[in-house]
């Protein structure tokens, strides 16, 4: 099953949506110091698929399969089984899951009478999700700290999505969609907050990912990265990999991959085009490495980001 027609699928999985009640939400203000994890998250980029409170049909399941969209649940009530990752996942009422983009997910009910009752998101981000997670060692299931704000938080996004009215409107949907990820990521963070090794405060960094971040178009060397934090390439490159857990060349083909597909689901620029604008130079070499990252051809993805409008409500 492609990655398009999974995607459908899922979504046919659910039966109606119930109704809204648009709430506030108080978000916490405990923030842990994680530096590097506010600059990777500074500049994302977000787009909302579909959100809304469904309860599973009886025949909710989905064998393996890797999606291009990342996802956050909230159950409300029910029992079922989902992996992410290789983690097996049952996640009880009152806990959210996030599974990112990239991943390998599947999902089943445990009981057919007693399917998820759940509020859900699907969304496409310039983020890596994935190494993200992996870098900072986030679960991908938690329970929320205040079932009543996880809820708020949803039933905005939800209402949002739904209206989609007035010039404002996708920025509205923007907000609502970054404060239910916030609201995970916040939790996630505290979680984690006490083990050892995941205080990242280099500043240096920050100056050299920003400095990838600004030159993907063009060629980038190891003495080139090094010098900007006066290191000597060896050193620098143990220093990178210690800090994010990748190479440097790695990490600069994986923003490459991750611009690409910003830039292809949310532009008109041709496939030839974002190539350049990446520094995969031309449109053989972008189609050959976004589809074995991704899974499917960049055209797809453009399909599947920006033209698919799921089933009105």
């Amino acid at each position: 099953m492609d990655a398009v027609n999974a995607y459908l699928y899922e979504i046919n999985l659910f039966v109606e949506p119930s109704s809204y009640a648009f709430r506030g939400a108080a978000m916490s203000n405990n923030e842990p110091d994680f530096s590097l994890l506010s600059h990777l998250l500074k500049d994302m980029k977000t787009e909302l698929l579909n959100a809304r409170r469904s309860k599973c049909n009886p025949d909710w399941i989905q064998k393996p399969f890797t999606p291009a969209y990342s996802k956050i649940y909230y159950i409300c009530e029910g029992e079922g089984r989902m992996t992410v990752g290789g983690q097996e996942l049952s996640p009880q009422p009152g806990q959210l899951v996030f599974a990112p983009a990239g991943l390998v997910q599947s999902f089943s009910v445990t009981d057919p009478t007693r399917t998820y009752t759940m509020y859900w998101c699907h969304f496409t981000s310039d983020l890596n999700w994935m190494g993200l997670f992996s870098l900072f060692k986030l679960p991908y299931c938690l329970t929320a700290q205040e079932s009543s704000e996880a809820v708020a938080l949803f039933e905005r996004l939800a209402d949002e999505h739904r209206r989609k009215k007035g010039p404002a409107g996708s920025i509205r949907v923007e907000a609502a969609l970054l404060g239910v990820i916030a609201g995970y990521m916040e939790q996630a963070v505290l979680r984690q907050a006490g083990q050892a090794g995941l205080s990242f405060r280099h500043s240096k960094l920050g100056e050299v990912l920003d400095y990838i971040d600004a030159h993907l178009a063009e060629e980038m060397t190891i003495a080139e990265l090094a010098d900007i934090v006066h290191h000597h390439p060896n050193y620098f490159v143990r220093f990178f990999k210690r800090q994010l857990g990748t190479t440097p060349m790695t990490y600069i083909y994986e923003r490459r991959l991750e611009k690409a597909k910003q830039l292809i689901g949310s532009t008109d620029m041709t496939i030839g085009e974002v190539a350049q604008a990446t520094g995969f130079h031309d449109l053989f070499h972008l189609s050959k490495n976004f589809k074995k990252s991704v899974g499917i051809a960049p055209t797809e993805y453009r399909s599947l980001s920006r033209g698919l409008q799921l089933p009105s409500e």
